[in-house]
């Protein structure tokens, strides 16, 4: 195990290939994209935020849903390959550091945050970064891995079966508190229940509503119909058994009206001044800190990371 952390730490990601995770699972993208759909059912869904596009497996129902969606990704070049056949302006492709969004406040009418919350090592900051570019009344859709659950069990006996060299991974399923597991590729942070309801409310977000899932992961489930594992997943959200939870979250607040238009959104992660101008720059600069951002084709790259930000590389 590693020790908490007291401040943003990032891990990149760049050199682990999550696509060839994939290959099989076809059913667990399936549910994933039917909860979406779900998720997002008579809610606003003009400007939705996806943070941790990944390879956009997820891209085609939020641009289903969605009037207008804005990917984002720590992986630049990954955020690169992502394309789509939606109409031009529709989809937007922005390279940004969670902890840091490069969006002025109350931009977006829905988010989505899926794997990425137990990767977190400081997701308190994340979630009020999220919480901060909703409009209030918004839709948050975040999947986190509750503790205990079949899922965590499993984990336990699987780690204890490959333990090697001596090294031993102590249990989480009963655990107290929070553990952060050292593990590779990526370290992997096992929350319990109450605490990510702690962190949901201390970000300003209202916790709605669960959906249940990662029973599809499991490769003697998969012969079942994708709409058997949502269904079960709706009726029985917060049953204590399910591997994967999606929350459905709200932000807290008197509902506001207009919608500033998507081009007039971005801003410096930095010092968060409004730059309307970002998007048709070739060079973006913030004219009040001097951050400096690019502009390549149609993907903007507006990382920041603080200096002395600890940060962990993934081995693929």
């Amino acid at each position: 195990m590693i020790a908490s952390p007291s401040a943003e730490d990032i891990v990149d990601y760049a050199s682990f290939d999550f696509a060839s995770l994939w290959p099989g699972r076809d059913k667990v993208t399936t549910v994933e994209r039917s909860i979406l759909r779900e998720a997002f059912a008579g809610s606003d869904s003009r400007r939705i935020l996806e943070i941790g596009t990944g390879f956009g497996r997820l891209l085609p129902v939020l641009t289903e849903v969605g009037t207008e969606v804005v990917a984002t990704d720590l992986d630049a070049e990954r955020l690169a390959e992502v394309s789509l056949p939606v109409d031009e302006g529709r989809l937007r492709r922005v390279a940004a550091n969670l902890y840091h969004l490069p969006f002025v406040d109350a931009a977006f009418t829905g988010a989505t945050m899926v794997r990425v919350y137990h990767h977190l090592l400081a997701p308190e900051r994340a979630l009020a970064e999220l919480s901060r570019v909703l409009r209030s009344g918004s839709t948050a859709v975040v999947s986190y891995q509750p503790r205990p659950s079949v899922g965590t069990l499993v984990g336990d006996v699987q780690r204890a079966l490959r333990r090697s060299g001596g090294r031993r991974m102590p249990p989480v399923t009963f655990a107290r508190g929070s553990v952060i597991l050292d593990v590779d590729p990526f370290p992997i942070r096992a929350a319990e229940r109450g605490q990510f309801a702690s962190e949901v409310l201390g970000s300003g977000l209202d916790w709605i509503r669960d959906i249940g899932a990662g029973f599809e992961e499991y490769s003697v489930l998969r012969r079942f119909p994708a709409r058997l594992f949502v269904r079960g997943g709706t009726v029985l959200g917060r049953a204590p058994a399910f591997p994967t939870r999606f929350a459905i979250l709200s932000k807290q607040g008197t509902s506001q009206g207009f919608l500033p238009p998507v081009s007039e959104i971005l801003a410096c992660p930095r010092c968060r001044t409004p730059h309307p101008e970002w998007f048709a720059s070739a060079a973006p600069e913030c004219r009040s800190c001097g951050f400096e951002g690019t502009h390549a084709g149609d993907l903007l790259d507006l990382r920041y990371i603080p200096r002395g930000t600890p940060q962990r590389r993934a081995v693929d």
